[in-house]
């Protein structure tokens, strides 16, 4: 059973001398090599120099564009104003990755308040960044983990709150890049079944990979206005079993509610906002969620050994304790049109810029 989440937050609202703090940083730094990030921080300086030399390269395409405007040269216009607009699509893009570089950062006050905070409550917190050591994403993406907490039930079942940051994916990838996961270790391989919130927006408009809409399933009650809900077929009655109207209300929040996956023996609840914060309000959320979801998974596990043992040979045992048929193990996926748009967008700067540089001449 889960045991109650009645957490310490105590760390989270202090604030440390000075003194204390950098005694915390110089041991944490010697315990944890990695949270010195010399990855990140080269990122850092190479995307600030980016920016800043292609700030210069900008406004200098802008003054040439205009003494030549001035001068009535318009023939020389198409060309710089393409070479313009593909160097401030480049400003943009290495901008937005230097902010989300910074964003991602954990400060020392961070770490430490993280780290009293999981052992008032005993957990177990791990610093990042590390490789990625979700297994059921291996396959589909490269991803870091930028800081984890860990904590083992009285039952043995592990759970993990940890933010993770996308590297690069396959078309099988159906996550946000940036975000937060719970992760609930389960008993045994289940089917494979993909719960999407709906509420930001049409996922079909994502860059992320969609599941194909032949695998949905229609929810209990009016959670269709929130959730979809896909799982391979032959499998309808584990999943309604397990997401049914209780579970689901916890999973809704102000900011559109959980993305949920089962895929082999993991439960994973993701989320585009971090879940590893400094935030008390955001962990009580979090703890409640995984919470309910533990006390549903051990309900279901029950119910599921009662349907194998009743019926060993039966519709309901379409998988026993070791092993998934071949069609429940992954469900079919295809890239979001975002990710087509962004190709095309690509390949019309590309050409654009091609035909008024042949133009010109």
């Amino acid at each position: 059973m889960t045991r109650s989440s009645v957490l310490d937050v105590r760390a989270l609202r202090a604030r440390p001398r000075r003194a204390e703090l950098r005694a915390f940083w110089a041991r944490f730094r010697e315990e944890h090599p990695r949270v010195r990030d010399p990855e990140r921080r080269g990122r850092r300086i190479v995307l600030a120099f980016n920016v800043v030399g292609l700030t210069v390269v900008e406004l200098g395409l802008l003054v040439t564009l205009a003494n030549e405007v001035g001068r009535g040269r318009g023939d020389q216009v198409p060309p710089i104003v393409a070479i313009a607009s593909l160097m401030l699509v480049v400003l943009v893009m290495c901008a937005s990755l230097l902010w989300r570089n910074e964003r991602r950062r954990t400060r020392p006050r961070t770490h430490w308040a993280l780290a009293h905070f999981a052992q008032d409550n005993e957990l177990v917190y791990t610093p990042g960044p590390r490789s990625g050591t979700m297994r059921a994403w291996w396959s589909i993406t490269g991803h870091t983990v930028a800081r984890a907490m860990t904590r083992r039930n009285a039952d043995g079942r592990t759970v993990e709150w940890a933010d993770y940051e996308i590297r690069n994916a396959t078309r099988r990838f159906t996550y946000p890049p940036v975000g937060g996961w719970i992760a609930i270790g389960l008993r045994r391989a289940l089917p494979h079944i993909v719960v999407r919130a709906t509420g930001r927006g049409t996922r079909a408009f994502s860059v992320s990979a969609v599941p194909d809409s032949a695998q949905r399933l229609s929810l209990e009650g009016d959670f269709d206005q929130y959730f979809d809900l896909y799982c391979p077929e032959g499998y309808e009655a584990d999943a309604l079993y397990l997401f049914t109207p209780d579970v689901m209300a916890r999973a809704i929040d102000d900011a559109g509610g959980w993305d949920i996956e089962i895929v082999d023996d993991l439960l994973l609840l993701v989320h585009p906002r971090d879940v590893v914060t400094t935030d008390p309000a955001r962990w009580d959320e979090v703890m409640r969620t995984a919470d309910a979801f533990v006390t549903r998974l051990e309900q279901w596990e029950r119910w599921r050994e009662d349907q194998l043992r009743d019926d060993p040979d039966g519709g309901a045992a379409r998988y026993d304790a070791a092993e998934v048929a071949p069609g429940g193990r992954r469900l079919r996926t295809s890239w979001g049109l975002a990710a087509w748009v962004s190709f095309g967008v690509v390949a019309a700067v590309f050409v654009g810029l091609l035909v008024a540089v042949m133009t010109s001449r």
